[in-house]
């Protein structure tokens, strides 16, 4: 299933309202997509416990797996989130270097020591970033465009599949449980070159969000699952610390 998605996720970026919407024995009815987001973020704590949230830092562990928990652990993480748009992941690798990916409003952050993990089996650390950055977002007004497009089974639960434009950059997919409103799964296009001399490629990639569970007043899962082959990325949450003090250095170039 998850490979299928793989070949899915690239037309559906760019779909047309309704282009995709699966029309077998999926749920019937209108919603509009202020109601799915309000879902969401009931479902994940509330919209007071998302806006008193003005700091957060997350650490755990990653490496890869070909299904179920982490297996093959490559290392440890940190992430660093401080309202309303500033954040972090930090990438540390066993024997390797370590990586500082992220946004400090719209400017982007990239940095690393030698031999430091900017890109991982074919998925960079800007998926991973974005991916716990969204699980964070209350306001949207940001986006030129956030529009429902269709249905979508994903992991044999239905959900909608919400497009989100920015104002910069390539759009990304969101897909929401139809019942809990919890975000489940995201498509986001990764570009890639080489070196200078060689052209872009762009491709595809899906990462799928499970086993929510509650962390102080907010509902996050215990796992990031970037869909790989041979083997999916997995990031381990491990804890969550709420409103501490997190130096303004932590977000410099």
């Amino acid at each position: 299933m998850k490979r299928t998605a793989f070949f899915l996720a690239l037309a559906l970026l760019t779909a047309r309202p309704n282009t995709f919407a699966q029309k077998d024995a999926s749920p019937s009815g209108s919603i509009s997509t202020a109601k799915i987001l309000e879902g969401y973020l009931a479902a994940t704590g509330g919209l007071e416990s998302h806006r008193a949230l003005n700091t957060l830092k997350a650490t755990g562990d990653f490496g890869l797996s070909t299904g179920g928990p982490l297996r093959n652990r490559l290392g440890d993480y940190m992430f660093f989130y401080k309202a309303p748009t500033m954040d972090v992941l930090q990438v540390e690798a066993i024997s390797h270097g370590t990586s500082w990916t992220g946004h400090r409003d719209e400017h982007l952050i990239r940095r690393s020591t030698v031999a430091g993990a900017k890109m991982i089996n074919g998925a960079s650390m800007e998926i991973v970033e974005q991916c716990m950055a969204s699980l964070l977002e209350w306001d949207i007004r940001d986006y030129s465009k956030v529009e429902l497009i269709g249905k979508a089974q994903i992991q044999k639960r239905w959900a909608y599949a919400v497009r989100f434009t920015p104002k910069k950059g390539d759009p990304q997919v969101r897909y929401y449980d139809m019942e809990n409103f919890l975000l489940v799964r995201i498509d986001q296009v990764q570009r890639y070159r080489a070196n200078k001399d060689f052209s872009e490629a762009a491709y595809a990639i899906s990462s799928y969000f499970e086993d929510y569970r509650q962390f102080g007043a907010v509902k996050l899962p215990q796992r990031i699952v970037v869909n790989r082959f041979p083997a999916d990325l997995v990031f381990e949450l491990g804890s969550i610390k709420a409103n501490v003090e997190i130096p303004e250095s932590v977000f410099k170039d």
